[in-house]
C-alpha cells in the first residue's frame, strides 16, 4: 500500500503548516504555560497538550495540527532528567552516560510516552471536526544523542564528534539503543492517531561525510523501512538543515524532505525522487521581520515551487517574538499566490 500524503492535503491551494506553531509567539500558550512549573510537566498533561496543539488551527487555520511535544522526551524511557533552563535552553543530565547505554531493550519503560499517545487520541477527536491532519514526531539518533552527550547543545558540538572519534562502541550503542526507541514511539503515535510523523535531524549538518553514513543516513533509514513495513499507509517526513542527496536510496522509505531556510529548494527538483512532496523553507528571521523582507522571500519560494507539490513552512522553528500579525500575513500570501 502506498502512502496516502495525497488525501491528507489539498494541493490545488499550496498546504501551510509552520515548525513550532504551538508555542511562544502565542499569548494563549503563554497563559497555559503559567500553570506549569515545568515544560516537561506541561508535556505530560493531556488536557494541556490538546489545547495546545489545537491553538493554531483554531487561531490561523493552518492545514496540519502537530502534537505538542518535544523530541527529547524520549528520554524519559531510560530515567534520563532533562529541564529546561532559560538561558541555556533543553539540558539533559547525563552523569550516568555509560550504565545508561549498558541498558538492554527491556529496561525502557515505554510507559513514560504514555501522555504523548494519549493526547494524540484526544486530539484527533478534536481535529477532525477541521479536516485536518495530524502529526507526530520524533527527533533523530544523532540529534538526540547530540543533547544527550553535550548537556545542551553547543555551536560546532565538538563533544559529541570527539566522542564518536574516541568512543566508537559507546557512540554505536547510543545511536542502536536511541534508534530502537524511535522508531516504537513513533509506531506507537501512529497507532494512536498520527496521520503522519516527521523526523527531526536537525544537527546532523556537523557531521562530515565519513561520519554522516553512521550516525545519521543509516539509523533514519532503519526507522524509515520499520515505520513503513508496520505502516505502509502513513507518510514519513524527514528534516535537516542540510539534505544530502549522494544517498538517492535513503529517500525510498519518505514521502516528505523539509528543507532548511539556506537551502534553495528548485534545486533539488530534478535530483531528489519525483515522488516526494517538498516542505519549507521561509527563514524564520523574515516571518519575524515581516513586511517587504517576508513577502519577496515568500513570493520567491511559491515562484521556484509552482510547478511541483509543495507544502509551505519555515526553515526551522517560529521564533518567540513573531508578532501574530506576520503569521496571518504569511498564510495569505500563500494562499492568494496566482504565480
Amino acid at each position: 500500500m502506498s502512502s496516502n500524503i495525497k488525501s491528507l492535503f489539498d494541493f490545488s491551494k499550496t498546504p501551510v503548516w509552520f515548525m513550532r506553531q504551538a508555542g511562544r509567539y502565542m499569548k494563549e500558550y503563554n497563559s497555559i504555560k503559567e500553570n506549569f512549573s515545568s515544560f516537561f510537566d506541561m508535556c505530560r498533561d493531556v488536557d494541556a497538550v490538546k489545547e495546545i496543539t489545537m491553538l493554531p488551527i483554531r487561531k490561523f487555520n493552518f492545514d496540519a495540527g502537530i502534537i505538542f511535544s518535544d523530541i527529547l522526551i524520549i528520554l524519559e524511557t531510560l530515567n534520563i532528567e532533562v529541564s529546561f533552563i532559560p538561558s541555556k535552553g533543553p539540558t539533559v543530565k547525563n552523569s550516568n552516560l555509560f550504565e545508561t547505554f549498558n541498558y538492554g531493550m527491556e529496561k525502557i519503560d515505554y510507559d513514560k510516552l504514555s501522555p504523548v499517545y494519549q493526547s494524540i487520541k484526544e486530539v484527533k477527536k478534536l481535529i477532525k471536526n477541521y479536516d485536518k491532519p495530524l502529526i507526530g514526531f520524533s527527533g533523530a539518533p544523532w540529534t538526540v544523542a547530540a543533547y544527550l552527550v553535550e548537556g545542551n547543545i553547543t555551536k560546532d558540538l565538538a563533544q559529541i564528534k570527539e566522542m564518536s572519534c574516541r568512543e566508537p562502541i559507546l557512540m554505536n550503542k547510543i545511536i542502536n539503543l536511541l534508534t530502537n526507541i524511535i522508531t516504537e514511539h513513533l509506531s506507537a503515535q501512529i497507532k494512536s492517531g498520527a496521520d503522519i510523523v516527521q523526523i527531526f535531524d536537525t544537527h546532523s549538518n556537523v557531521l562530515d561525510y565519513n561520519a554522516i553514513e553512521k550516525y545519521s543516513i543509516a539509523p533514519i533509514r532503519k526507522i524509515c523501512k520499520e515505520i513503513k513495513k508496520r505502516h505502509p499507509e502513513i507518510p514519513i517526513s524527514y528534516f535537516s538543515k542540510n539534505i544530502n542527496y549522494d544517498y538517492q536510496d535513503f529517500f525510498d522509505h519518505m514521502d516528505i524532505v523539509s528543507f532548511g531556510s539556506a537551502v534553495r529548494m528548485k534545486k533539488y527538483i530534478n535530483v531528489l525522487p519525483e515522488k516526494l512532496i517538498f516542505q519549507g523553507n521561509l527563514d524564520p528571521i523574515r516571518l519575524l521581520v515581516g513586511g517587504n523582507e517576508m513577502k519577496e522571500a515568500i513570493i520567491s519560494i511559491m515562484k521556484d515551487m509552482r510547478e511541483k507539490d509543495f507544502i509551505f513552512n519555515l526553515g526551522h522553528g517560529i521564533l518567540p517574538k513573531t508578532p501574530t500579525k506576520n503569521v496571518e500575513q504569511c498564510i495569505d500570501i500563500v494562499k492568494t499566490f496566482k504565480g
